[in-house]
């Protein structure tokens, strides 16, 4: 592809990644005490349900996402992008509309079934790309998704407290909607099917995620993914029990909006330095880092500790996110592109699987602040890990 072609087919991903985790992201701050409200509950089994709700969406993601991985290799990654995002558009909407804890959770895990946007638009963005545009190419789509996940949940919480939550789920989805409409019209595919003899199968599939390059990649965005899943169901909970008389909702979207902030930075740094600096190096750092700083959330007295501390947390995490996706594009081969991002963003669902549940089962045990005390423990983990099975 011309030097011009693929550069601006990149920056209008670019913009529609944005726009489509903006989307995503904007019932994040509320959708806790969204199921608070729909089913009448206390903290506790608000944490619970918001934790069944998370991991449901997680673990259908789990089994979806390779097979529309070795869909977009067989059929074009341009579709598989499309499905996600109206998809996505279709089940935010049923969400604000039907008032049932039950019905919210079953469709959190259709949602899983069908979306899975960041895996379709990597693979579409990375096979238009030179070989050594990659992790350039994967820094982006990450400002892209940080970027919309900080300016989601800011605009969302100030919605949902301005205005009402059902409200904010529709304009959540017309946003979604435009995101498909962009990619539908003006982003340029130029995808050849592969021979039979060629076709990428399940079996390929399998032994992609199970070699030596890739399978210990998997592992690390299956750690890396787990923590931040852990703090979703309880962290606008935990703001509340700070500030009992607080604006929840708009102050919750605040705190995403300085981690998705501080997160697209360091996202965006290591895509510009990305071929220059060891990667594996950057992953040990960065989660190390992290789980000493998760350490400190336990003992904030107010919302100003907890904003300021969960905003150095962010850097490191963009950082290790983005750093591993890089090492999936670069470690793959172009032509299984699409199953490789498949598989990550498998082991990425299945961290947001984990996370929500085991988090939704501590926190009437343990209490809300000694889940970053369990974060800060796999992070450290993670970390030793990465020193032994990456490669550099």
């Amino acid at each position: 592809m011309a030097s011009e072609s693929w550069k601006k087919n990149l920056y209008i991903l670019f913009i529609a990644d944005l726009i489509v985790l903006l989307g995503f992201s904007f019932i994040q701050p509320f959708l806790p005490l969204y199921i608070q409200q729909v089913g009448s509950l206390d903290t506790e089994r608000a944490a619970f349900w918001s934790g069944i709700a998370g991991s449901v969406n997680g673990i259908a993601m789990f089994f979806s996402a390779p097979l529309w991985g070795l869909a977009a290799d067989r059929w074009g990654r341009k579709p598989m992008v499309l499905r996600a995002m109206f998809g996505g558009a279709l089940i935010i909407f049923l969400t604000g509309l039907i008032q049932n804890l039950y019905v919210i959770v079953v469709l959190r895990f259709i949602q899983g079934l069908i979306c899975g946007t960041f895996a379709a638009v990597s693979a579409l963005a990375t096979s238009s790309v030179p070989r050594d545009r990659i992790p350039f190419a994967i820094g982006l789509m990450m400002v892209g998704m940080f970027t919309g996940n900080t300016l989601g949940p800011l605009v969302g919480g100030f919605l949902a407290q301005t205005l009402d939550y059902e409200l904010t789920f529709y304009i959540g989805a017309a946003i979604l909607f435009s995101g498909g409409l962009i990619v539908t019209f003006f982003v340029r595919e130029q995808f050849t099917p592969p021979a039979a003899n060629e076709r990428v199968s399940i079996k390929s599939m399998f032994e992609l995620a199970k070699s030596p390059a890739i399978a210990p990649l998997l592992a690390v965005t299956l750690g890396i993914t787990c923590g931040p899943a852990l703090l979703s169901p309880i962290l606008s909970l935990y703001i509340k029990e700070l500030n009992p008389g607080g604006s929840t909702a708009s102050t919750a979207g605040i705190a995403f909006f300085l981690m998705g902030l501080f997160a697209t930075l360091s996202s965006y740094l290591t895509g510009l330095f990305g071929n220059k600096i060891n990667l594996k190096t950057l992953i040990v750092v960065s989660c190390l880092v992290a789980g000493v700083l998760f350490i400190f959330p336990m003992l904030a007295g107010n919302v100003t500790q907890l904003l300021a501390l969960i905003t150095l947390i962010a850097l490191c995490m963009g950082g290790a996110m983005s750093t591993s996706s890089s090492l999936i594009g670069t470690a793959s081969p172009p032509e299984k592109q699409g199953i490789a991002f498949g598989v990550n963003e498998s082991a990425h669902s299945l961290g947001n699987g984990i996370g929500p549940v085991i988090s939704g089962l501590l926190s009437p045990v343990i209490g809300l602040r000694a889940i970053f005390g369990v974060t800060a423990v796999l992070y450290v983990l993670i970390g030793m890990m990465s020193m032994k099975v990456l490669k550099r």
